[in-house]
């Protein structure tokens, strides 16, 4: 008889296998022996679902009341045996979708005071969002949640209201070092502000898009309305490290020791503001759907004036000046999505590892490296219309170096042409070289041959790789593209009628492989026939020998 050590394990150790599997395994592991059902009754991580009990169907009202008193017994129940038998609560979650929770404020004070007094670590509460009644949905926060003095972690999201009770100035909450809160409510602007100044030791906070409870008169009736709140400050915290908010329009930040920033205003038509200058070790820098002219090349001057250690630098639907110089010696990662008025971009940055671009259409700014690492890789993706590939090949040129352009993602949109004017891409030249071609998007046609010889006349990949997603990428365009390879003849393409041969002739070999693993010996349609169709996560690859 085999002897089964893994049970033998200290129960921290078994916690922690459990703690790594989908939580349906975890549960299963109960029923293998006395010592692993021990181990699930006191695994110290408790997820609390109400869609798991519900399940995916309509439901009575009588169904629901009954399977909301199981789901609270159940809660209570576990709860108490963490309790009494004085086992500690590592991580407490409750995600409420389905369950009308207005009845269920008591139940909710008395779990959370009962995961406090079990010394939880990590506590997270997510329920529906606000509704048309504002705050009268909302679940109030009791205060002595966070005071408990082995909280690590909260995380608030939907409609939880913090109430003005954390205005008090007697509270301090000494242990939390990482508070995120998602659409919850307060009872005024300054309830946020000051319970983030009573946490000393707070090291990451995530702010997304908060509202503010507004009373006023109406026709002689006292009413309450909510609005986004529209600033925050963040003074005298020596340990925060990073901030990421989201739907507030004036932000500052002043603390000493930050290291990463991440900004996106809540409304993009009106006027936005932040204030980090004081944060002097800022490494990480991540700006969204900023729309005013602020970004010019002078910003980007006096940004890595102040910020001498910043090392990622992030701009996302952001508006910028025509023309922008980049100088960092310490800039490792750029990235420029989306961003508006952008013609020309100059990089001089020595020890740049990482440059992504990300845009829409067939005019992409020029984007030249005056000075770059040997390791130095630049990917890019573009979403372009079918009627704009004639410009494709000037597309990939913009990139200057041409050695450094890694990848090169392509979506390709139907437009009203349904013809290519092949004709302007036959040149004397060679197209320009480019390490990895990846197809994720092409639009259904009655012939694919065009588009096949319009991609490969524009550039010359060393791997190409298709979507299996037949939403994306049909099989008759990924069977004719192999076919093209392959067949490398002459009479398919514009060799005959120009000048400069087609450089798919001169090819030596071409490897087909998938990101499913296959029999290596299968011949091409067999390997395609066994691929999934509908992921969009897998692809086929063709490696071109030159």
């Amino acid at each position: 008889m085999t002897q089964d050590l893994i049970s033998n394990l200290p129960k921290t150790i078994l916690h922690d296998i459990l703690s790594k599997l989908p939580e349906k395994d975890a549960a299963r592991t109960s029923v293998l022996s006395k010592v692993w059902a021990e181990t699930w009754s006191t695994f110290p991580i408790l997820l609390l679902c109400d869609t798991k009990i519900v399940g995916v169907f309509s439901q009575s009202p009588e169904d629901l009341m009954r399977k909301r008193k199981t789901f609270v017994d159940y809660a209570m129940r576990t709860l108490l045996r963490f309790h009494d038998q004085g086992l500690a609560i590592k991580e407490f979650k409750i995600r409420l979708n389905c369950f009308d929770f207005q009845d269920m404020s008591q139940d909710f004070d008395l779990w959370l005071k009962l995961a406090s007094e079990s010394r939880v670590e990590v506590l997270e509460l997510c329920l529906p969002e606000l509704g048309e009644q504002g705050q009268n949905q909302c679940y109030i926060l009791p205060t002595g949640v966070i005071e408990a003095k082995s909280l690590y972690k909260l995380v608030l999201m939907g409609a939880i209201r913090v109430d003005q009770a954390f205005r008090n100035h007697s509270i301090k909450f000494f242990s939390l070092r990482v508070l995120s809160l998602w659409l919850v409510l307060s009872g005024d602007e300054k309830a946020i502000e000051h319970l983030i100044s009573c946490c000393p030791l707070i090291e990451y906070i995530t702010l997304r898009c908060r509202f503010v409870l507004n009373r006023g008169s109406i026709s002689g009736l006292l009413e309450s309305r909510t609005s986004r709140m529209t600033s925050i400050s963040m003074l005298g915290l020596p340990k925060l490290k990073e901030v990421d908010i989201q739907g507030i329009q004036e932000v500052k930040v002043d603390a000493p020791n930050l290291e990463n920033f991440c900004f996106c205003p809540g409304d993009l038509h009106a006027p936005s503001k932040m204030n980090f200058d004081n944060c002097r070790n800022l490494r990480g820098l991540n700006l969204w759907s900023l729309k005013s002219n602020s970004i010019t090349d002078k910003w980007f001057l006096d940004l890595f004036h102040k910020f001498p250690f910043l090392e990622s630098l992030k701009f996302v639907n952001c508006t910028m000046s025509e023309t922008i110089n980049i100088s960092s010696v310490q800039l490792k990662v750029l990235e420029l999505s989306n961003c508006s008025n952008l013609k020309e971009v100059n990089i001089d940055a020595p020890n740049l590892l990482l440059c992504g671009y990300f845009g829409a259409g067939a005019a992409t700014p020029i984007i030249s490296f005056l000075k770059s690492s040997s390791q130095l890789k630049v990917n890019v993706l573009i979403h372009i219309d079918y009627a704009n590939l004639t410009n494709f090949r000037e597309l990939i040129q913009n990139f200057k170096p041409q050695h450094v352009l890694a990848s090169l993602t392509l979506f390709i949109h139907q437009s009203i042409i349904d013809d290519l004017n092949l004709n302007v891409l036959q040149v004397s030249s060679p197209p320009p070289s480019i390490k990895h071609l990846d197809i994720r998007g092409v639009p259904k046609s009655k012939t694919y041959l065009p588009l096949v010889n319009s991609l490969l006349l524009s550039c010359r990949p060393a791997t190409i790789s298709l979507s299996l997603h037949s939403s994306f990428c049909s099989r008759e365009f990924i069977e004719l593209f192999y076919e093209t390879l392959m067949d490398r003849k002459e009479d398919k393409c514009f060799c005959r009628s120009g000048h400069t041969k087609c450089w798919w002739h001169g090819l030596k070999d071409v490897k087909v492989t998938s990101s499913v693993k296959t029999d290596e010996n299968v011949d091409f349609k067999t390997m395609l026939d066994a691929l999934p169709t509908f992921s969009t996560h897998e692809s086929i690859s063709f490696w071109l020998e030159m």
